[in-house]
């Protein structure tokens, strides 16, 4: 085996159960981070590490292929993400109704990132499902995408949203970006925006990277991480 795909809590995890796959130590190989995530964030990291001069199809540690270049998975992946979601909401109580849906966000699914699944809940009393700024919603979906994943041949993500809230979060999100970007691009200062969770962050820079005046980078530890705009540079 010369390469695998593994999936941990954070990335530095994900690099050291690699490295005991292949049996090699960190100077010989390339680590590609796949989908990245703080280790007291939704847990979603996932990396490709490779030997030096080996460019073969990857393997997961628990001997799965590459997902397929795709942004949307199938029907079955989708009914099998709703299954797991229905099973897991069922032990803890809730009554809801769950729905795969077609992409809510403003932002595409890029063709670089894994096929991903989008599960919407819709129900009563499912605050608590959310938690304080979503906590609770993304350690129930890091719990969906293990479950999935292991039932699966291919790496597929799972966003689960719960009554809308990640998209009424998101559209404030982009929303707020663009207002702190004109007045960077205005005052030519950088502002540091709250600490954000990976995703929320993630939304940040999405928003702004095609922006002509501004650019932004995270910086910070742990749940002090957080996304700073800044003027760009006048050539």
């Amino acid at each position: 085996m010369h390469s695998v795909e593994i999936q941990a809590r954070s990335v530095d995890e994900a690099v050291r159960l690699a490295l005991e796959q292949l049996g090699r130590t960190e100077d010989e190989v390339d680590v590609e981070v796949l989908v990245d995530a703080d280790p007291d964030n939704d847990g979603e990291a996932l990396v490709r590490v490779t030997a030096h001069g080996q460019a073969s199809q990857p393997e997961t540690a628990t001997g799965y292929q590459a997902a397929p270049d795709t942004s949307r998975p199938d029907e079955e992946i989708e009914q099998m993400a709703k299954t797991v979601v229905t099973e897991l909401l069922d032990a803890m109580g809730f009554d809801c109704q769950v729905m795969a849906v077609d992409n809510p966000s403003a932002i595409e699914v890029a063709a670089d990132e894994p096929p991903t699944v989008f599960i919407d809940v819709n129900g009563r009393d499912l605050g608590m499902l959310i938690g304080r700024r979503g906590e609770n919603l993304s350690q129930f979906q890091y719990m969906v995408n293990l479950l999935v994943n292991k039932r699966l041949d291919t790496w597929t993500r799972v966003i689960v949203d719960v009554e809308g809230y990640r998209v009424r979060r998101e559209e404030s999100l982009i929303g707020l970006a663009n207002r702190v970007a004109r007045q960077v691009a205005r005052n030519r200062k950088a502002i540091s925006l709250e600490p954000m969770p990976a995703n929320e962050r993630r939304v940040v820079h999405m928003a702004l990277r095609e922006d002509p005046m501004v650019v932004t980078e995270s910086s910070g530890e742990a749940g002090n991480r957080r996304v700073t705009i800044q003027p760009k540079s006048k050539e």
